[in-house]
């Protein structure tokens, strides 16, 4: 095979330890400094081994029964199977799922905050490139840590321009809530369902707030507080992350690595 200079490319690597994949993703992620409702990490191991992997957003049957149906022997996700003591009793759907996973040897890692919160692979960071948006700060404050960006383009341009942005890279299905100014310098970005941050938006001067999943709460406090709001949907806003650990573990081990996407509406 040929690289894009005319060079040969290195073969993939079949096969490597799961265990190195792991180690790999808790350090970068740095897993261990978040306090999350999430057992972050390795969640369910498979026989050692490691020759594809498939990311995707949930760790459902879907995305288990697409890891078998290609042969991916580890799928990575945002939303894991423990939470918690959620496994306490492993019954009914929590049984049909980790058993499904042991039976084809299936490892589970999941990345809940750790992978809100990082700088270059998390869903708020790939969401602030794919914007254009330049020198992404951490900023709104979950329990203690920081899990989105602040950040601003070179020059305010028209909210429309903004969402048209958004549709275009995030979900062409998006609602806005205009109760802000009519240009946008600033942008605040939280993915997933953080519409109760609407009040930080405001508070660090967001001339517009990026989140997931639209809420009550947040409509009201965009309202109260003048804020412009766009509510993209939670699986979108959270498809990036895991597809950059996807491209990521590709480049990093040499191994196939790919991104299921359902292209779901909430």
């Amino acid at each position: 095979m040929i690289d894009k200079r005319g060079k040969p490319c290195k073969p993939l690597t079949m096969r490597i330890e799961l265990e190195k994949l792991v180690r790999m993703l808790d350090d970068e992620l740095s897993v261990g400094s978040f306090q999350d409702v999430s057992n972050n990490g390795l969640q369910i191991a498979n026989s050692g081994t490691v020759t594809r992997v498939l990311a995707g957003v949930d760790a459902s049957m879907s995305l288990l029964d697409e890891a078998a149906r290609c042969g991916a022997d580890c799928v990575i996700c945002h939303h894991g199977l423990s939470w918690g003591d959620s496994l306490k009793r492993i019954t009914g759907l929590n049984h049909r799922l980790v058993s499904f996973a042991i039976r084809n040897n299936i490892a589970v890692y999941a990345a809940h905050l750790p992978l809100d919160a990082h700088p270059v692979y998390g869903n708020n960071a790939q969401i602030c490139k794919a914007l254009g948006l330049l020198r992404p700060q951490p900023a709104f404050e979950y329990h203690g840590q920081k899990i989105g960006f602040m950040a601003n383009f070179q020059k305010p341009l028209p909210l429309e321009t903004f969402c048209g942005r958004v549709r275009k890279k995030v979900n062409a299905d998006i609602k806005l809530l205009a109760f802000g100014k009519r240009t946008v310098k600033s942008a605040g970005v939280v993915s997933g369902g953080a519409a109760d941050m609407t009040d930080q938006a405001a508070e660090l001067g967001a001339d517009v707030y990026l989140t997931g999943e639209p809420s009550l709460q947040g409509y009201n406090l965009a309202e109260h507080l003048a804020v412009n709001v766009i509510f993209a949907g939670h699986y979108a806003t959270e498809k990036f992350g895991v597809r950059a650990l996807a491209d990521l573990i590709s480049r990093r081990f040499r191994i196939p690595a790919g991104f299921a996407d359902f292209n779901i509406a909430y």
